[in-house]
């Protein structure tokens, strides 16, 4: 273990040790209700970069802190607003539906955490996970690679086969759904800290996918 990887140990004990101690405080329920975007904002941006730091460390050997990881902070803080009001909007759908007979299981709190998981990253998650790929994209273009890119070509340096198979047919039904549900079964001031500590896991489970699409690249380079 290197000299800086202690700081870095340290520093994630301390956001591990902070988590912890505003949840039985009552910190992150009080903040969560009273300035829910700010919140979401504030919480999604530092567990997200979180997570995508740690991914970049234990993928390529470094802690990677520059201008790009403060842009793809911001895209993931613009994102948790999202989420912010996603999570508001269909998990009163989701009950209005299972009231009106749309779903089943009216009355049953698991089968409405269930089903309001399954709506939320059905509708919303794919958007989310595509958006977040494009800020990433743009972010390590411009910052890292010093090229001024359009939104078109930040669109188009995403490999969209890659990010619908891993994201919609692996991490969303075997992974996003089921851990979700459990989010949902939470009392709702504590739903969106419980998210953007999942956020720790998406920024790692995004910059695998980024390792993956360079992967894929470099095949395709390499047959031409």
């Amino acid at each position: 273990m290197k000299r800086m990887d202690i700081y870095w140990v340290a520093a994630y004990g301390l956001l591990a040790a902070a988590t912890v101690l505003l949840c039985v405080t009552g910190g992150f329920a009080w903040f969560n209700a009273m300035y829910p975007y700010l919140a979401g904002f504030i919480q999604f941006s530092v567990y997200a970069t979180a997570g995508e730091l740690l991914s970049g460390r234990m993928l390529e050997g470094r802690w990677q802190v520059n201008h790009a990881t403060l842009f793809k902070a911001l895209s993931w803080g613009i994102g948790g607003i999202f989420v912010t009001l996603a999570f508001a909007v269909f998990s009163a759908g989701t009950q209005q539906a299972m009231a009106s007979g749309l779903l089943p299981g009216h009355g049953n709190a698991l089968a409405l955490a269930f089903f309001t998981s399954c709506t939320n990253n059905l509708f919303f998650a794919p958007i989310h996970s595509a958006l977040m790929r494009v800020c990433g994209n743009y972010g390590e273009i411009c910052f890292l690679e010093g090229r001024h890119i359009t939104p078109r070509q930040a669109v188009n340096s995403v490999d969209w086969g890659e990010l619908v198979d891993f994201t919609l047919f692996k991490t969303i039904p075997f992974f996003w759904i089921p851990i979700n549900t459990v989010g949902f079964l939470l009392p709702q001031e504590y739903r969106i800290v419980f998210a953007a500590v999942l956020s720790l896991v998406f920024g790692i489970l995004m910059t695998i996918l980024k390792l993956r699409e360079r992967k894929n690249q470099s095949r395709k380079e390499s047959l031409v």
